[in-house]
């Protein structure tokens, strides 16, 4: 539940121009992660990449999502590490000891990460500001800093999100959260890859 709340980056510098819709990078700080928040919500497929750290250690997962309603979830190291997870709708895949399993689920039960861009989990986004320009990967980005609650278990957090000056889209989150069992996650985003997610054949 504590990864559906959110996503921050890293970096500092001077202003800059946000990208796809937006004025000036900085001017109103709130309202471009506003506008990065929700342009991510209508992108058709990413990948993120989270590592991070909570009560029970160091964490690592892949996720991958596909519009409107397919997720696969890959536990690369700490708690269930080496365990996947696939979410079609109401169909739900879980491979243990390399079998795969289904059962009935509900997709949104994998946790997203995309519940932190939405409506509701932009209601207590606050404390918003401009950290200047970066450079990610080679590609320039505008640095947010903020805090918010996560929608699912109202935990409180702060971010660091980096957003592409070219495409407009949050590319780098780092968080960390002011209690429970998650302590810090860094998420980062690939816009580019295609994802393709089926059910799986043993």
């Amino acid at each position: 539940k504590e990864l559906t709340g959110g996503l921050a980056g890293n970096s500092n510098s001077s202003s800059g121009g946000s990208s796809s819709g937006s004025s000036t990078a900085g001017a109103d700080p709130k309202a471009d992660v506003v506008a990065a928040s929700k342009k991510f919500l209508t992108i058709p497929s990413y990948t993120a990449h989270m590592q991070g750290s909570g009560s029970q250690g160091d964490l690592k997962y892949q996720l991958e999502y596909s519009q409107p309603d397919k997720y696969h979830m890959t536990y690369q190291g700490g708690p269930g590490s080496g365990m996947e997870m696939i979410a079609i709708g109401t169909n739900m895949y879980t491979k243990m000891g390399g079998k795969w399993m289904k059962s009935p689920g509900d997709a949104k039960a994998i946790g997203s990460s995309r519940d932190a861009f939405s409506d509701e989990g932009l209601k207590t986004l606050s404390s918003v500001t401009f950290d200047g320009n970066d450079t990610i990967d080679g590609r320039s980005a505008q640095v947010y800093r903020y805090k918010n609650v996560t929608p699912m278990g109202g935990y409180g957090y702060s971010c660091k999100m980096w957003v592409s000056a070219e495409k407009g889209l949050p590319i780098k989150l780092e968080c960390d959260y002011d209690n429970g069992v998650l302590k810090q996650m860094t998420v980062t985003y690939d816009l580019e890859t295609p994802v393709t997610i089926e059910p799986p054949i043993n």
